[in-house]
């Protein structure tokens, strides 16, 4: 770790918490095959456990999806409390330029966008989408009732922001819940039109400096505006992410000094929208309501800041206990299960303080296992024969091939270089490592020669790749005698690619798909079948 910890660490029993509770959260999700790579756990402000899965470390830049919007939230707040924005601005006051004739909400084939979950406050005409338009305001962007039945995806008009008043106002704003990034980014471009500032760049004098997190980066949207994107675009370190939670559960107080007013800090968690049986079917605990750009938990009082694929900030301020967590799994529900069945009951759990042996005991298997935190990497396999035959061999591609680091991929990236193509791949093997050698041409016609290193030794070797311009990990193996196994991660991403290299005479077969197992989108591409010739 290359940086000094805010949180002071304690045992878990020193501020209430059984070590076994959080033994079983690890065993839970290590048996449902929940691939975790960051987790932190907070009481009375000290550290009970925090560690990285292998490859992964806390001080990574992790994706963390709409974890993002909860601190865009944060920056709503500190506007109003500036007198910069309030809470009933209209959207069209914003942007003027951009409100849309009423025809232009027709569908294609001329006819009117009748609501899917008709109600009394569902559209009936045009003038009533174009009125619902009207009445939008910052609160309705923050609590996602902009009355919108689907999320702007495509950017099919001029801009995002555009297309994005050009999505139909089916609902009268605040009687209609649905998640909706858009209407997140829009709070950012409604920040940037109001004072000439990006996200990042207003918090930084508010929230990040005051809390130590240094410069944060997030992603930018395609517009002329560059604004960033508020819904979904920022990377954290595992610290920034507690800093920031923490933050909250101290309701917007940072060592007894009120930097955001607490009485924001609770509408951030308080249910303004009911999500139980709405129009996306949420269940569980994504079934207790929505408030300012942040979830609603099961137990009273409790929200978290919340992205996709596991990227938690647990707000338990009843507890005084915050649960952070990175992750790379479609089955979040699964983590808050562990979460609510292990955790949460090890809290001011009875124990007896003269069974000193046994509290010892459960302590000393806690920080055993965080020491052994690992993703699994690829089983140690060499093939020596196959690998003296091979190695060194150069083998052109036949066809068409993406380069490298569209290859590689990742969750959560922004554009990748997709006008480069491989022309060209070898390898070589060491004893403890294979170097795979590529030759890209890139956009301009140029050749580039790029190397990525793997270990063979049953773990990940983390290395600088340039083609990616970032650190990766990969590990590697022979899966078969005539099939070569590869695993590379992008250390800047949640997940990247598994390889398999299937050699045929003077022939490899390349097949490549995403170590994410998951229905696609957030930055991840289309993996591919390749086929090079010796």
């Amino acid at each position: 770790m290359s940086y000094t910890s805010y949180f002071k660490e304690m045992s878990p029993e020193s501020q209430g918490v059984d070590s076994g509770g959080i033994i079983d959260f690890l065993e839970e999700t290590d048996r449902k095959g929940l691939e975790l790579h960051r987790l932190m756990i907070i009481r009375h402000g000290y550290c009970l456990v925090r560690g990285s899965w292998e490859p992964y470390r806390e001080d990574d830049l992790h994706p963390v999806y709409s974890f993002t919007k909860s601190l865009t939230s944060t920056a709503i707040g500190f506007a109003v409390r500036e007198g910069i924005l309030s809470l009933d601005d209209h959207l069209i006051d914003f942007f003027p330029e951009e409100i849309p004739e009423a025809e232009e909400f027709l569908l294609p084939d001329g006819s009117f966008p009748v609501p899917a979950y008709p109600s009394e406050y569902s559209a009936r005409t045009l003038e009533d989408i174009m009125e619902n338009l009207r009445e939008v305001t910052i609160h309705h962007l923050l609590c996602m009732s902009c009355g919108q039945e689907i999320e702007t995806e495509d950017n099919t008009g001029k801009t995002w922001i555009h297309s994005f008043f050009r999505q139909p106002f089916l609902y009268k704003p605040g009687t209609f819940y649905r998640y909706n990034t858009s209407g997140t980014n829009m709070l950012c471009a409604i920040l940037k039109k109001r004072t000439g500032q990006d996200l990042t760049e207003f918090l930084q004098p508010r929230l990040f400096d005051p809390l130590g997190m240094g410069e944060i980066f997030c992603h930018r949207l395609p517009d002329p505006m560059g604004v960033q994107l508020g819904g979904g675009g920022m990377k954290l370190s595992l610290e920034n992410m507690a800093r920031f939670a923490y933050f909250m559960l101290q309701d917007g107080y940072w060592e007894g000094k009120a930097i955001l007013p607490g009485w924001y800090r609770d509408e951030m968690g308080t249910r303004k929208m009911e999500t139980a049986g709405d129009s996306e079917g949420h269940i569980e605990d994504w079934a207790q309501g929505y408030g300012y750009q942040c979830w609603i938990g099961k137990q009273p009082g409790s929200f978290r800041a919340d992205g996709a694929f596991g990227q938690f900030g647990l707000i338990y301020p009843d507890l005084d206990l915050i649960v952070v967590t990175n992750a790379a799994t479609e089955q979040t529900q699964s983590i808050m299960d562990a979460v609510n069945s292990c955790i949460l009951p090890a809290v001011d759990a009875v124990t007896d303080p003269e069974d000193r042996e046994h509290i010892h005991r459960k302590q000393h298997i806690l920080t055993s296992r965080m020491r052994r935190l690992a993703i699994p990497a690829l089983k140690k396999c060499h093939n020596p024969t196959q690998e003296a035959g091979y190695g060194g061999r150069k083998y052109q591609t036949e066809g068409k091939c993406s380069g490298l680091e569209v290859l590689i991929g990742g969750a959560g990236l922004g554009e990748l270089d997709t006008a480069a193509s491989l022309k060209e791949m070898s390898f070589s093997f060491a004893e403890d490592k294979l170097v795979w050698k590529v030759k890209e041409i890139k956009g301009d016609g140029l050749e580039k020669d790029y190397s990525l290193e793997a270990s063979l030794e049953g773990n990940f070797l983390r290395t600088y790749c340039e083609a990616t311009g970032s650190e990766v990990a990969a590990t590697a193996r022979w899966r078969s005698l005539h099939a070569l196994e590869l695993e590379v991660r992008r250390m800047d991403a949640m997940s990247g690619a598994a390889f398999i290299f299937r050699f045929e005479g003077d022939r490899i077969h390349m097949e490549v798909d995403e170590t994410l197992m998951t229905d696609g989108g957030l930055g991840m591409v289309e993996k591919q079948v390749c086929s090079f010739r010796g």
